[in-house]
């Protein structure tokens, strides 16, 4: 027999709900970032993504999140207008450069994100060095001009002469891409690009406060929230998530996991000898842009690996 301590996050997370499978609402809560319960309902109710099972989410019981709340807590806004959304993909392009007081684990201080207006969807880069961005924004542009097949219409950012070097302004203007600026010191009007950092920064700070993480692994917590980000849904965008707007095809979330949970990841037989142990404990950091893999770092050797065979334990922290 042994106490239970009802303090314990695996326990607070049954009480999202009644009944069988009370513990899955609240894994599954932490899986999608901490989204907020309206987000959820409409991600069931609309069937938006493929993966994870039926909650009934009629039943769930509103709860208030700590760890939500110690990064994601802000003002009451006020009132805006409706934001415009362009037309079509690729016809308006936003961007921002966000400093981090830390270095990355790679060494990277900066990332820069583009954000397709039209669908939401949000890609970012890191940076060492701010310029680095022109050579992140030809990675870009060739990337998805190749899988939409249409151009980048226009670019728009704050009116910071940085981000637009001599060289970028000139490719610009040979390529037809037009800039657009908003004003210094008017966030009001870029607003698509500084709310969605804000979110970023809100979830990245909610991952950080529940692990306690060395601040080195901030670049991993963003990648992971933005990842997550594409596959839910946005206010803006009705009835779909950014990432099925943009690729017309639904995202599926059922391998998304606790993020910094504990992860067991398999160590291939050539590698060690019979009586050695088969895994090596990790924690989930990053999910990696090779298909259904996982980016995990040994708390021992302090090293990043890559894997797909890897078991986690979202119970354990």
């Amino acid at each position: 027999m042994f106490t239970l301590d009802v303090n314990m996050p695996e326990v607070n997370s049954m009480l999202f709900t009644h009944g069988k499978g009370a513990r899955d609402i609240g894994i599954w809560h932490k899986r999608v970032g901490r989204v907020n319960l309206q987000c959820f309902k409409l991600m069931e109710k609309q069937n938006l993504v493929g993966g994870p099972p039926k909650f009934g989410i009629e039943k769930v019981i509103s709860k208030v999140c700590k760890t939500c709340q110690l990064g994601k807590q802000t003002k009451h806004p006020f009132l805006v207008q409706t934001t415009h959304v362009s037309s079509k993909p690729l016809e308006m392009i936003h961007l921002d450069v966000w400093t981090m007081k830390k270095k990355f684990i790679e060494g990277c201080r900066y990332y820069v994100s583009f954000i397709d207006d039209h669908t939401r969807k949000v890609w970012v880069y890191f940076m060492k060095h701010k310029g680095e961005m022109f050579q992140h924004f030809l990675n870009f542009k060739a990337m998805v001009e190749k899988e939409k097949g249409v151009s980048i219409k226009c670019l728009r950012s704050n009116g910071r002469g940085e981000y637009f070097s001599n060289e970028f302004s000139e490719y610009l203007k040979e390529h037809e891409i037009q800039k657009k600026y908003s004003c210094s010191y008017s966030s009001q009007q870029n607003g698509v690009v500084e709310r969605k950092n804000m979110h970023i920064v809100e979830i990245t700070c909610a991952m950080f406060n529940e692990k306690k993480l060395q601040n080195y692994f901030w670049a991993e917590v963003v990648t992971t929230t933005i990842y997550i980000m594409n596959r839910t849904p946005t206010a803006i965008i009705h009835g779909m998530t950014p990432e099925k707007k943009f690729t017309n095809k639904k995202p599926n979330v059922s391998h998304l996991r606790v993020f910094a949970y504990i992860a067991y990841v398999h160590v291939p037989d050539k590698k060690i000898s019979k009586l050695d142990p088969k895994v090596e404990k990790c924690i989930f950091i990053r999910y990696s842009f090779l298909k259904k893999r996982y980016r995990c770092f040994n708390l021992s050797t302090q090293k990043l690996q890559v894997n797909k065979d890897v078991v986690f334990d979202e119970i354990a922290s």
